[in-house]
């Protein structure tokens, strides 16, 4: 069997592909991932097949920033980014998908339906995090209109998803254009609606973090976080770090944040040395550094969040789903700074948890208050460690293929 997957977006988006591609390529299937340019060496080191996804966003701080805005952004990048060069995204996913038996896309990806159907294949889509199923009877914090999720009437939410419908409707134009031209009749809504399989859709992540709902599609499947297992070392300095005192608390914004907050990190330095903790600070590339650091804290771009928290005490993040999901495995408490997009939905999960501070991004100097509490709760710390428990790392990766392996052998005719 040949898989291909597609995915969009930040390495957040990409280990989860990864991890169901490694397991594929494991089981003996062939495997292709499509991904923007820059993330072609994390592809390739894998040992996997690359080929390039558009839309290209550059990785520069001024437009991550612009499409990072709390309220704004989301749209922004729909408009565009997402839309007006949904065709080439279209072209792309045909060109993966050419001798696959099976399509396998991230969010955004909206042209999945047309190429699976024009290379007679099937196709599955993968949710990352709860707030992309934009369910009405358990409501994301969605970045737009924070305040909104506290209203709990199913009702109300099933109202204001009807309003975005008619909005992302109107953004979506270059895409009901795209069907036409290729024959295809206009179809659902493709942020709402058409983006979920009827054949296959996976939940990547637990039931405990988000259950599943009666407006789910009936095509979803609860798998589990997915764990991608980097073949990577970690760095000599930060090895004896570790191995050298006590526990530290670890600051990352993560691989997109970082490059427009150029103050977290000197915050961050000043945060540990006033609570007297020792620090990693995961800096990513072009983050604003404060120099002269003392020996009680370390910092560097990158390291494999896996090798790194479970000798941790704490994490301050800014609420991506990976870093949730591997501060939730390594059974430690976390600080939350949500941005935009999923994060300050996955941040309020976390809280109702019992496992996570969260902290206003527009107040960050004040992030000692937070950090403090959630380092002095036992409790935190006891739920992180019950909550690690429930995770099953292999589980979740081994369930995906076995469903994506399921869905090639239905749509396959039977030659006995």
């Amino acid at each position: 069997m040949r898989f291909a997957f597609a995915t969009f977006g930040s390495l957040g988006d990409l280990h989860p592909v990864l991890a169901l591609a490694c397991e594929a390529k494991g089981r003996g299937h062939a495997a292709v991932v499509a991904a923007a340019t820059h993330h072609r060496k994390s592809v390739e080191a894998a040992g996997l097949e690359f080929c390039p996804l558009r839309p290209e966003i550059d990785m520069e701080p001024e437009l991550l920033e612009y499409f990072f805005d709390l309220r704004r952004g989301p749209a922004r990048l729909l408009r565009e980014a997402i839309f007006a060069n949904v065709r080439e995204t279209y072209e792309d996913l045909c060109a993966v998908g050419e001798g696959a038996d099976v399509l396998a896309v991230g969010e955004c990806l909206y042209g999945a339906p047309m190429a699976a159907e024009k290379l007679g294949i099937p196709w599955a889509n993968l949710i990352l995090a709860p707030t992309s199923f934009l369910s009405a009877t358990d409501p994301a914090v969605l970045p737009q209109a924070q305040f909104l999720h506290r209203l709990r009437w199913a009702w109300f939410h099933r109202l204001a998803n009807a309003i975005g419908r008619l909005q992302t409707s109107w953004w979506a134009r270059p895409h009901y254009r795209l069907r036409r031209s290729l024959g295809f009749p206009a179809g659902a809504n493709p942020v709402f609606d058409a983006k979920h399989s009827p054949h296959l859709t996976l939940a990547m992540f637990p039931e405990f973090f988000a259950g599943r709902q009666p407006d789910w599609p009936a095509s979803a499947q609860v798998c589990g976080f997915p764990f991608y297992e980097q073949p990577r070392a970690l760095p000599e300095n930060l090895a004896r770090f570790l191995e050298n005192g006590e526990p530290p608390v670890v600051f990352t914004l993560g691989s997109i944040v970082a490059h427009f907050e150029p103050e977290f990190y000197h915050v961050a330095a000043r945060v540990a040395l006033e609570l007297g903790r020792r620090a990693v600070l995961l800096t990513g590339n072009n983050a604003s550094l404060p120099q002269n650091l003392p020996d009680s804290i370390v910092a560097l771009d990158y390291a494999p969040l896996a090798q790194i928290l479970p000798r941790a005490a704490a994490v301050v993040h800014a609420g991506g789903i990976g870093t949730c999901a591997e501060s939730l495995r390594a059974g430690i408490p976390s600080v939350v700074i949500p941005f935009s997009f999923d994060q300050p939905d996955n941040a309020e999960r976390l809280r109702r948890l019992g496992v996570a501070e969260v902290a206003n991004r527009f107040r960050i100097s004040s992030l000692a208050v937070p950090l403090r509490r959630i380092l002095e709760n036992p409790e935190a710390s006891t739920r992180a460690r019950a909550l690690a428990g429930r995770i099953e790392p292999r589980a979740a990766v081994s369930r995906g293929v076995d469903l994506l392996e399921r869905l090639i052998g239905r749509q396959k005719p039977d030659t006995n």
